[in-house]
């Protein structure tokens, strides 16, 4: 018997977003049941609206929040297969990391006519042709950053401590807490608050 996965459309396009709608109306073995704007009202909608499946943007506003919000969904709710949307060529960092923030699959905006297959076959968990081995590439690269101290000062970022409270733990000034941090984030190339790299590292795996 067939089923009909629930899908829910994040897109800020919103020209493109009823393209997307319009076109898939025909197709028997989806539909879409939600649409979104914002990784905002992504999370919210998931709240009240099951779904199987989420065709998500990369780029929502002006940054790759697409990949934040699969990160923190596939976290949140594993079951649910995400399928990356981008217009972005020859990215291959995005790309990675889609599959690393446990997206499903990926797929150009210029190639959509794929996304009904790639929803059928995730609808019977079909493994991708890249989306395992990419993840396991990029997990391996991402820990190899970290040494064990890296580890536990992400893990006491992340519990809310402060750089004062680690260097009075650890029984080091506080400028070598500083520096420490500073290493660490060049390593990632990060440019946020540390404290997302930490919820970042944490969800990836990387702290365990």
């Amino acid at each position: 018997m067939l089923v009909c996965a629930k899908v829910m459309l994040v897109e800020d396009d919103l020209e493109w977003s009823r393209g997307l709608q319009k076109y898939f109306e025909s197709e028997g073995g989806f539909k879409i049941v939600y649409c979104v704007d914002t990784k905002e009202a992504c999370l919210s909608a998931l709240k009240e609206t099951p779904v199987d499946i989420i065709l998500m943007d990369i780029i929502l506003g002006d940054e790759s929040s697409g990949l934040d919000a699969t990160l923190d969904i596939s976290h949140e709710y594993p079951n649910i297969k995400i399928i990356m949307l981008s217009s972005l060529d020859n990215d291959d960092d995005t790309f990675n990391e889609a599959f690393l923030n446990g997206a499903y699959d990926f797929v150009y905006k210029s190639e959509f006519e794929q996304v009904p297959g790639i929803i059928a076959d995730a609808m019977v968990d079909r493994e991708t042709k890249y989306g395992p081995r990419l993840k396991k590439l990029v997990y391996d690269k991402k820990k190899k950053l970290l040494n064990p101290y890296d580890i536990l000062l992400l893990k006491l970022i992340l519990e809310g401590k402060t750089q004062q409270e680690i260097a009075d733990m650890s029984s080091v000034s506080l400028s070598a807490v500083k520096k420490h941090v500073n290493r660490v984030l060049g390593k990632f190339e990060w440019k946020r608050p540390t404290k997302e790299l930490a919820e970042k590292c944490h969800k990836w795996g990387l702290l365990d």
